[in-house]
């Protein structure tokens, strides 16, 4: 028995080689879509974090500064995330964590099938049809959902484990499952994880019969209570840091009906089980199909599916059925009038795209797949032994063959050199070596829909135009500070001021640019800027703006605007007065800066890391000290070692007040949140080891 279970293990391990083979041994690296737009510069801040013995707290690259940890999908607090980014540089560190959460998808899909009664090759076909799904492969870019969504299987054993066996040992395995899917970055997929450990447990108590339902009532609650509350503590370092980002995001579309089912599956989306390329796909760019093709793909094999059907006239195939029947039904969220009551409810009001409840079916589907091999191993054509394994040695292979021909186009691999590829913007602006900020408008729309010439699987090399064109982060890979970005949450307020510096832009005034460091503006050629002179850099003209501010500086009136509406419009009319250099506007307490002369003052800077700068000045008199990076709720100010008022200044920048003389400012980032997460996940880590220790099996012996 032990060698047919590690033969079954091995296998599905084999296969996973099979399709990954290059990727592990860094023949080629994964960096298409979102890979190349999103997570390899975010994995590389990562590296470059670790390396340094730091968090990625904050990246000075984007957004003109942006809390990168606190946004979550770096996954600066997974473990299995910080130890490959340790060891490899991105994408050496996607491709492997890639691989790493499809095995533990497998693997621990095979160990849940077995768990509740299946022969192996049962669950064999269980593991493979799982972690081969069309649902997981198709998001293969999406990066913090794949690893999101392989603890589910985790999840799952171990709670049916504690309802099985000893409850808190396993309830406690389970919460750790839970807390590093948590980690993982991907709210929506863990929101997914959450309803199926209730649906199942809840299964499972209304499938007890006899005069212990009301124990096992409790036992069930019990269970969700340690998972759910031990995971939560857990993962808190993480989970009150993107609750303090997003408290200041817009929430104008949650609850929106529009919003909530946006994405929607259609009915006609249903033809994929049988042929998932039907409306053709950007592996080879020729996909017709509705926005975002990965958001539909439900191809699950069709070996897979005809078992998942003869699997479902059991009991227990029924309750999967249903399940896979419920995914498939808040899938189809577009004309459901079940979600005019669902938008209101905590989890469904707060993501759109219900096309990925489809990751409900295809987790019933896998297991009903084994189920189907189960109950079709019993009809009495296939009693005998032989017949039997003839049989199945057939069905492996059509489900492997099927399945790995499906994917092998949905992992297409670049040649490693594409990262060496240089990046003329980046090489032109290497020579200026003080700090500035630079605006990009790539020349050609590259974004999640884009796929280069060809598509994926015909052109896997096409991505070296995107990392030309610098879309989204791609300038962090290279480190440029840029004005732009790809971000998960935004302050609508400084949404507001960026966008009113680029409409003045585009007819030449660069005024408010120049306020927040913009040096370079690199533009498509057909663009022309009055007044500067353009370079041709590679597909870019770039342009130098003289008038860029420094990274610090003073100004000597402060006007108090408590409103930030109004005090957007009086940092606008600052600018086209050209008064931006006198004064500022200021959102706090700011006695003491009043209109006056001009302010001499001589600023010393020093950055030994993103999260904290070091401001040496002297001044004549007192006035406002602007550090040109944008204003969070996360950074703390400090005059000569003493706390100061940290002021939002201009809508978008953060100052403090300087008296006349001498001092030394440090402005420190440590978001909130972080202390107090840090000590409850630390504290709920020791805690996991005693309760697990003192529910050892020799423990309870004595």
């Amino acid at each position: 028995m032990m060698a047919t279970e590690a033969g079954a293990i091995g296998s599905l391990v084999v296969l996973q080689m099979l399709l990954f083979w290059r990727a592990a041994l860094l023949r080629g690296i994964l960096i298409h879509s979102d890979l190349c737009y999103f997570f390899e510069p975010v994995k590389g801040l990562l590296h470059e974090s670790v390396r340094a013995g730091r968090l990625p707290l904050w990246s000075p690259c984007i957004m003109c500064g942006y809390p990168m940890a606190a946004e979550g999908q770096i996954a600066a607090f997974y473990p299995i995330s910080l130890l490959i980014s340790c060891l490899l540089p991105s994408p050496g560190s996607i491709n492997w964590l890639i691989i790493v959460h499809l095995l533990l998808a497998a693997v621990s899909m095979y160990l849940l099938t077995r768990l509740l009664g299946l022969r192996p090759f049962g669950s064999w076909v269980a593991g493979l049809t799982f972690s081969f799904s069309g649902y997981l492969l198709a998001h293969l870019h999406h990066l913090s959902l794949i690893c999101a969504a392989s603890w589910l299987p985790v999840v799952i054993l171990f709670a049916e484990r504690a309802w099985r066996g000893p409850l808190t040992p396993n309830a406690v395995l389970a919460a750790l499952a839970w807390g590093a899917c948590a980690l993982c970055g991907h709210p929506q997929t863990l929101f997914h994880v959450s309803l199926l450990v209730i649906f199942w447990l809840g299964w499972r108590w209304l499938a007890s019969q006899g005069l212990g339902r009301s124990r096992q009532l409790g036992r069930a609650a019990k269970t969700l209570a340690l998972i759910f509350v031990l995971g939560a503590a857990l993962a808190a370092v993480q989970l009150l840091l993107t609750k303090g980002l997003s408290a200041s995001a817009p929430h104008g579309e949650r609850g929106s009906l529009a919003y909530v089912t946006s994405f929607s599956l259609l009915p006609k989306h249903l033809f994929g089980l049988l042929s998932p390329n039907w409306q053709g796909t950007p592996a080879y760019n020729t996909y017709r199909g509705e926005n975002y093709y990965w958001e539909y793909v439900l191809y699950i094999g069709l070996v897979p599916l005809g078992l998942a059907l003869v699997g479902s006239g059991t009991r227990r195939g029924r309750v999967l059925a249903g399940l896979a029947l419920v995914g498939m039904v808040l899938a189809l969220a577009q004309g459901n009038p079940l979600y005019r009551a669902l938008r209101f409810v905590p989890g469904f009001a707060d993501f759109r795209v219900p096309a990925r409840f489809s990751f409900l079916f295809t987790f019933a589907a896998a297991l009903l797949a084994g189920h189907g091999w189960e109950r079709l191993s019993q009809w009495r054509w296939l009693a005998r032994g032989r017949r039997r394994a003839t049989f199945g040695a057939l069905l492996a292979a059509l489900v492997a063959l099927d399945l790995l021909w499906f994917d092998r186009t949905l992992a297409p691999l670049s040649d490693p050199r594409l990262l060496t590829a240089p990046n003329p913007v980046a090489q032109a602006l290497a020579s200026d070596q003080t700090w500035w900020r630079v605006l990009i408008v790539p020349p050609s729309t590259i974004d999640a829909r884009w796929v280069p010439p060809g598509g994926w699987a015909a052109n896997p090399d096409g991505w070296v135009e995107a990392r030309l064109l610098l879309p989204a982060n791609v300038p962090q890979s290279f480190g440029l500070r840029a004005i732009g970005g790809y971000v998960g949450f935004t302050d609508p307020q400084q949404s507001r001021f960026f966008q009113s510096a680029y409409i003045a832009a585009q007819s030449g005034d660069l005024r408010l640019l120049s306020l927040v460091g913009t040096r370079y503006l690199a533009l498509p050629p057909q663009v022309s800027l009055p007044g500067l002179e353009a370079t041709s850099v590679g597909p870019f003209a770039l342009y130098r703006n003289p008038e860029a501010f420094e990274r610090a500086f003073v100004v000597g009136e402060a006007i108090p605007e408590p409103d930030p509406t109004e005090a957007l419009l009086t940092t606008v009319q600052l600018a086209r007065s050209d008064r931006l250099k006198q004064a500022a506007v200021v959102q706090g307490e700011a006695g003491g800066v009043r209109a006056g002369g001009p302010v001499r003052a001589e600023l010393e800077m020093g950055e030994p890391r993103p999260e904290r700068v070091v401001v040496r000045a002297r001044s004549d008199s007192d006035c406002l000290l602007v550090l040109n990076e944008r204003w969070d709720r996360g950074w703390r100010a400090s005059l000569d070692g003493r706390r100061a008022p940290l002021l939002l200044v201009d809508t978008v920048l953060m100052g403090t007040v300087l008296p006349r003389g001498a001092h030394v400012v440090e402005f420190i980032y440590q978001p909130p949140g972080l202390l107090i997460g840090r000590a409850i996940s630390l504290a709920a880590l020791a805690l996991c080891a005693v309760l697990l220790a003192a529910s050892s099996p020799r423990r309870q012996r004595r």
